[in-house]
């Protein structure tokens, strides 16, 4: 860990905001603020500034109606050193999806892919060379938070129904990581002050019904169902750029292995 980092993280209150601090090796580095405090800030004092802070409009709503806080932060911190790094989503690469997508230009999918690249862009305009943007594939951590997303989802209709339910094909597969390899990443790329753009992904295809068998086998019961109207959402992102820095692995075992852990959290959750 290098002593001379000093690391704002932006957003107190968001899911993936709390488990990396808590997971961090950096956490002595890390000062937390909420997003309303940026323009109180010394950016002076800082090496990396992360953002965390989430705004529910940017799934469902045109940049202009977001809070723009990235926009904001960038437009503060454009003339001093500080590093900034920004959160993405593997969803950049489905942006052809919005062209061939006509019929639903404005369903939430879309807007949230729009905006990711409008922000990843407003990003690499302000900050020049002084960014890391980081691509994140289908995070499988115990989170009953947001329902939109894929393992919030997969948990509540096993916890209220007693089935996981699929609108996907059985052979789909994902790339998944854990918030603890997330953190692992961060923490070895702010280390090395790299910059630029880097899929944090595992680079390992592994099957949704494995991982929902995994979870119901830690859950204790459960079914799994698949519906009539099925679509194909594989992917796989390339992790080699990341590799090389890092020299992190998660092995399709160790995510299996989660899966099961996090089927036995949601058995004992009330």
């Amino acid at each position: 860990m290098n002593k001379k980092n000093k690391i704002l993280l932006v957003g107190k209150n968001s899911f993936i905001a709390k488990n990396y601090y808590k997971l961090s090796k950096q956490k002595k580095n890390i000062v937390q603020i909420s997003h309303n405090q940026i323009a109180k800030v010394n950016y002076k004092k800082y090496t990396h500034l992360i953002n965390f802070g989430l705004d529910p409009n940017v799934s469902n709503k045109d940049y202009k109606y977001t809070n723009q806080i990235d926009k904001k932060i960038c437009n503060l911190i454009k003339n001093e050193k500080i590093i900034y790094i920004y959160p993405s989503s593997r969803l950049i690469y489905k942006k052809k999806d919005i062209i061939k997508d006509k019929k639903n230009l404005y369903n939430d999918r879309n807007f949230y892919i729009k905006n990711k690249i409008i922000i990843e862009s407003i990003i690499k305009k302000l900050k020049k060379k002084s960014f890391l943007i980081l691509r994140i594939p289908t995070i499988l951590e115990f989170n009953l938070q947001n329902k939109n997303i894929f393992i919030s989802k997969l948990l509540r209709s096993l916890k209220i129904n007693n089935i996981i339910k699929f609108n996907l094909l059985k052979s789909t597969y994902k790339d998944f990581i854990t918030l603890s390899y997330l953190s692992e990443c961060l923490d070895a790329l702010i280390d090395k002050n790299k910059t630029g753009i880097f899929n944090v992904s595992s680079g390992k295809k592994t099957n949704i019904n494995a991982v929902a068998k995994a979870i119901i086998k830690g859950y204790g019961k459960g079914k799994i169902l698949y519906e009539k109207n099925l679509t194909n959402d594989s992917f796989v992102l390339n992790n080699k750029k990341l590799k090389k820095i890092t020299n992190l692995i998660l092995s399709k075992k160790e995510i299996l292995e989660y899966s099961v852990k996090i089927g036995k959290k949601l058995k004992n959750h009330k």
